[in-house]
């Protein structure tokens, strides 16, 4: 579902400029978000698009770095004046491609396509880099997804603030809504806590589950998505009886596209893939400016 959700944003890129995500976002819902971000923080901003949010974001704060996984619409945030910003730095990828020593003070994430249980663990991501808040905008299209990943957050022991806001309009037509989702994380942990690496690169890791049964072609982009990202480490799990035919196939495709690179193991119930350290490898960006 994420998978065709982001290439859907990259179908999208050349059709739209500046104006993508602009039936979305309304003077409203933007002074409501600026309300909950703290000024002069250093802030990251998932899903940045083209920059509709990342100039009001930028006056608001100290530093932003804006991240996007679509190439093309990262063009059209590069070519805009804000990217001229000092104080901007843009990156292609999602959360899981930060480096491991990344730290932010606030995190801003703009309609993202997860879902599900895929977005309480896009929050964990979030949370063990961020010393304040996380700060979600949402759909409010009647999944109930941030009600379930409100309560997620909270069983944490998170404060979790939810707002809806609206453009006022009566007219259906023109009618606008969406969701503010703030997690207060700074009292989850000590705000002095920073995030180093693992000298076990088989503890660093992120855990991807996949559907049984799995798609032709689902190890090779397994092995494609790991070596765009930074992680060190991933477990993939999956339904028992398809454990060892996915395990065999993501040897294969290791073997052909990224021998020198990663290796891949079984370990108990999940295939696990390690990236080969390499002198002086302190972790991988994609920071284009």
């Amino acid at each position: 579902m994420l998978d065709d959700s982001l290439a859907r944003r990259e179908r999208l890129a050349d059709k739209y400029d500046i104006d993508f995500g602009r039936d979305r976002i309304f003077p409203e819902l933007v002074d409501a978000l600026l309300e909950e971000v703290p000024r002069g923080q250093r802030l990251l901003e998932v899903g940045a698009a083209t920059g509709l949010l990342t100039k009001p974001l930028l006056e608001r704060s100290d530093h932003v770095t804006a991240m996007e996984p679509s190439a093309g619409l990262l063009k059209h945030l590069l070519s805009s004046d804000v990217a001229e910003s000092p104080r901007l730095a843009i990156r292609q990828g999602m959360v899981e491609d930060l480096i491991h020593d990344d730290t932010f003070d606030v995190a801003v994430v703009t309609f993202t396509p997860r879902r599900g249980i895929d977005l309480y663990r896009l929050f964990i991501q979030l949370a063990i880099r961020v010393r304040d808040r996380v700060v979600f905008m949402l759909d409010d299209d009647g999944s109930l997804d941030w009600a379930y990943l409100a309560r997620s957050v909270a069983k944490q022991g998170i404060e979790a603030r939810v707002r809806i806001v609206t453009n006022g309009e009566a007219d259906p037509l023109a009618h606008r809504r969406a969701v503010l989702l703030i997690a207060e994380v700074s009292a989850w942990r000590p705000a002095c806590m920073a995030l180093h690496a693992q000298e076990d690169w088989g503890t660093d890791a992120t855990r991807i589950s996949v559907a049984n049964p799995h798609e032709r072609g689902t190890a090779t982009r397994l092995i494609r998505r790991f070596l765009a990202g930074g992680d060190r480490a991933a477990f993939i799990e999956t339904a028992p009886e398809s454990l060892e035919r996915l395990y065999g196939n993501m040897r294969t495709a290791a073997h052909r596209i990224a021998r020198e690179e990663l290796t891949v193991r079984l370990q108990g119930d999940a295939i696990q893939v390690v990236r080969l350290p390499k002198s002086g490898e302190t972790g991988i960006g994609k920071e284009l400016l």
